[in-house]
């Protein structure tokens, strides 16, 4: 039948998943938005704009407005997607981690193709530092921030936005600066705990990324549901430069001494 998943376009799968949004069925929404990023990647045009109109701050190619949807449905606390309630779903956004081999054949066959790739590995990336940051894992947040801002260095446009653009550009911009804002609050955070414990111990040590210690202080922290809880240990999500002291989560690591430094 032509109302069958496996002979209806990316288009008509997305649509099904609006719908199921609309009835209130959320975790068949999530599904049927993974079914029509598949069906576009593997049997469709990958560029091809969504036929009817997208607020400016939306990507207008069909493909990124679904993956929009898919990453905010993984974002949103109060749907508890999981890698382990649904390996399906990371898997896909694994696929576009900026590290990840390229298993998309499809986008890499125009320049815009290209552009669309890059713009699907930033928010991947930025979604898995959120997720990270949810899981207390700073020091991952950290990386996969600054991964997705590695990413948009290539792409001036993402960085870069022009008064009046709309669409895919003006969208992985927005996210970028968001993505900018958690990466300097990890940074910061990481240079006043590192100040503190230092102040307290006296001994002269410097926290690097992953270090645990113990903070004279306990700090405050509100996770993805609003709880407030009181932390008595700080993971670090960063390395100092062994000759600024200024606190990146990349830096070059120094093949003989194996500190690291900003440059």
């Amino acid at each position: 039948m032509w109302n069958s998943i496996f002979m209806s376009s990316g288009l008509q799968l997305f649509q099904r998943a609006e719908l199921l949004y609309q009835q209130g069925k959320p975790s068949d929404t999530f599904e049927y938005y993974q079914k029509s990023i598949k069906k576009i990647l593997k049997d469709e045009n990958v560029i091809a704009k969504i036929p009817f109109p997208v607020p400016a701050d939306f990507p207008q190619e069909l493909i990124c407005v679904v993956w929009r949807n898919f990453l905010g449905f993984l974002r949103d606390p109060t749907m508890n997607f999981t890698e382990k309630s649904h390996p399906d779903a990371y898997k896909l956004l694994n696929s576009f981690r900026p590290s990840a081999p390229k298993p998309h054949p499809r986008l890499e066959r125009t320049s815009r193709g290209k552009v669309i790739i890059k713009a699907m590995q930033i928010t991947a990336a930025l979604t898995l530092g959120v997720l990270a940051w949810d899981q207390r894992d700073r020091a991952t947040a950290a990386k996969r921030y600054q991964e997705a801002l590695d990413v948009a260095d290539t792409h001036p446009p993402f960085t870069s936005l022009a008064p009046g653009t709309v669409g895919l550009e003006k969208w992985v911009h927005e996210e970028l600066e968001q993505g900018k804002d958690n990466l300097a609050v990890l940074i910061v955070n990481d240079t006043v705990n590192a100040g503190l414990w230092g102040a307290e111990t006296k001994a002269g040590e410097v926290p690097t990324r992953r270090d645990v210690v113990d903070l004279p202080v306990p700090q405050t922290r509100i996770d993805k549901t609003g709880a407030v809880t009181q932390e008595k240990k700080a993971e670090f999500a960063t390395t100092p430069c062994k000759k600024c002291g200024v606190r990146a989560a990349k830096l070059q690591r120094c093949s003989v001494c194996r500190n690291v430094f900003c440059q």
